[in-house]
């Protein structure tokens, strides 16, 4: 009796039938599919879910029938004792009513957290074997949107299909019913919800297609605002934050006509939920006291048609909102299949081991060469070329490059992120303490060494309780410069083989800069460094300069070299006009 247990949350295996290890095949990718299989994963949960709600939902419209024998039996004949049995028997239907209802909520909140997790598991775990490919395929609002509403209205729509199988089975009871009082009363409420369903489908059809657009826009408006929010310094410095704010505007008004255009059909649903059981009550009132005037009926029968009837109002409202909620979830399922189809970066099918310590590591497609031990100044003007380097370099994209004689390709990921590490200067700060943010939960010992070599012994020792503060994801308290140097303070604990510095003190002023340049030259003594930067202290400090242009290597030399030799280099490190 597995199901009667909530569910040991986070999954083992999101995608086996239980939650147990193992190798199983992939979720469907179509999302009415997909919600199907997130339903279907528990089926004993699943099934006393639905029994459960169809028990109490459908049960509802039953507890009229027992008014029925109270008035006929009890109140009409002057029959106490029969009238004391009814009224005991429709408590007694009352109390079971009410206590399938408690355990089909349990069971359907168990059942849609089941669901939620398995889909926020899949999302994460895909999110992570795409790593760095992510970006590339994946916009940052389509991301944010999966986790902060789509998830939901997954859980919503799983949550939903309960009182819809419950709501059914009270109709199809109370249609039975008032067809045994009467065929008039049962065709009235056949053909009542018939041409409801009828005059619904279409509406459906129309809310669908406005929902995905109002989906489409939220997860633009959540990418812009997430450019906005990363770049927000940067572009007040070049005074662009009125440029973006108005874009905004633009996109939210985008938003809010999408919006609107889903509140019409919406409208029209909740109408169609709140109007079609007073309709059909009056309906039925008015054919059953005709019914009771010729005779055909009894007044019990008519109390009873009145109360069937009137506990349509539930189920019928019900109804439209779980199909509304079905269709938000079968949108969110589209997205999170899109997400879960990206395709992810091939491995090697026979991974190779790295070469040993000191090895070369070269672009071909480039010329660039990054020699074991020594510091290496890359300069350029186009910091994009410089980029596409460190990535071909470091394996994030296919490339020709060779670590030794090992192509990049064929390395094991594992080897190469130790061995090779590529470090952005606006890499991402995640959340904990600053010394868990420099050197994760093993490298404490390290920190400090490394806080000294980034010149961010002054950040920390401004933070209320120095390397054991806890800061937030982006440490968004602090300046520009003074996060860059803890990301710097952060690649230097990785210790890797080969560290690869994008623009390390593009932040910071020149006399920090000073400092780092000399404490990373002495801490990474006896291993590859390579900087990109066309800044004249790091310049002047390499044992070696490689000069790029348009992403090849034109020059190689000592900054003096270089500067005495190329106009254009010089030009470049000094921001002269050529």
């Amino acid at each position: 009796m597995s199901f009667l247990r909530a569910p040991e949350l986070p999954l083992e295996d999101p995608v086996a039938p239980d939650g147990s290890r193992g190798v199983h095949a992939s979720p469907p990718t179509r999302p009415w599919r997909y919600l199907l299989w997130l339903a279907t994963r528990r089926k004993g949960l699943a099934a006393a879910a639905l029994l459960t709600s169809a028990v109490a939902l459908g049960g509802l419209p039953l507890l009229p029938y027992f008014l029925t024998g109270a008035v006929d039996y009890g109140l009409r004949q002057g029959d106490w004792g029969a009238l004391t049995a009814w009224s005991l028997a429709l408590v007694a239907a009352g109390f079971v009513s009410a206590g399938a209802i408690v355990l089909s909520h349990r069971l359907t909140v168990w059942w849609r957290m089941d669901a939620a997790y398995r889909t926020l598991q899949l999302a994460t775990r895909k999110v992570s074997r795409l790593g760095h490919e992510l970006r590339r395929q994946v916009t940052t609002g389509e991301v944010v949107s999966i986790g902060a509403t789509d998830i939901r209205r997954i859980a919503d729509a799983i949550d939903g299909l309960s009182p819809l199988v419950g709501c059914t089975a009270g109709l199809i009871a109370v249609g039975v019913l008032l067809f045994n009082t009467s065929t008039a009363l049962g065709l009235t409420i056949f053909i009542g919800v018939g041409l409801v369903g009828v005059i619904t489908g279409p509406v459906l059809t129309r809310l669908q297609a406005r929902q995905q657009t109002y989906r489409d826009r939220i997860g633009d408006i959540t990418d812009r605002a997430s450019d906005i929010v990363s770049g927000l310094r940067v572009l007040r410095g070049i005074g662009g934050e009125e440029r973006f704010s108005a874009s905004y505007r633009g996109d939210s008004q985008e938003l809010r006509k999408a919006g609107y255009k889903v509140a019409a059909p919406r409208a029209w649903l909740n109408a169609l939920g709140e109007g079609t059981p007073a309709i059909l009550l009056g309906v039925v009132v008015w054919i059953s006291g005709r019914l009771v005037a010729a005779g055909d009926i009894t007044p019990g029968q008519m109390v009873a048609a009145f109360g069937y009837t009137g506990a349509l109002l539930l189920p019928v409202h019900w109804l439209i909102g779980t199909t509304y909620r079905v269709i938000e979830g079968r949108i969110a399922s589209g997205k999170v299949c899109n997400l879960l189809t990206v395709p992810e970066p091939v491995a090697a099918e026979r991974p190779r081991p790295g070469p040993r310590t000191g090895a070369d590591l070269h672009d071909p497609d480039s010329g660039l060469t990054v020699a074991a031990g020594g510091l290496l100044a890359i300069a350029s003007s186009d910091s994009d070329h410089v980029s596409e380097i460190f990535d071909r370099l470091g394996g994030y994209d296919h490339t020709g490059a060779r670590f030794g004689d090992v192509p990049v390709d064929r390395m094991e990921r594992g080897e190469l992120r130790r061995r090779v590490l590529v470090a952005e200067h606006d890499s991402y700060l995640f959340a904990g303490t600053v010394t868990q943010i420099i050197a994760g939960r093993d490298g404490a010992d390290r920190v400090q060494k490394c806080v000294e070599a980034a010149s961010a012994a002054d950040v920390v020792d401004a933070l209320p309780e120095g390397l054991d503060t806890e800061v937030d994801n982006q440490v968004r308290t602090l300046s520009g410069g003074q996060r860059q140097r803890l990301r710097l303070a952060r690649a230097l604990a990785a210790d890797p083989e080969i560290l690869l510095l994008h623009e390390p003190t593009s932040a910071v002023d020149s006399h920090t800069e000073a400092r780092i340049v000399e404490r990373i030259a002495a801490i990474r003594d006896g291993r590859a460094t390579a900087v990109a930067t066309t800044s004249p202290l790091w310049l002047g400090r390499a044992d070696a300069v490689v000069f790029l242009r348009e992403g090849k290597v034109v020059a190689t030399g000592t900054h003096r070299e270089l500067s005495e030799a190329r106009p254009d280099y010089h030009a470049l490190v000094t921001r002269e006009e050529q």
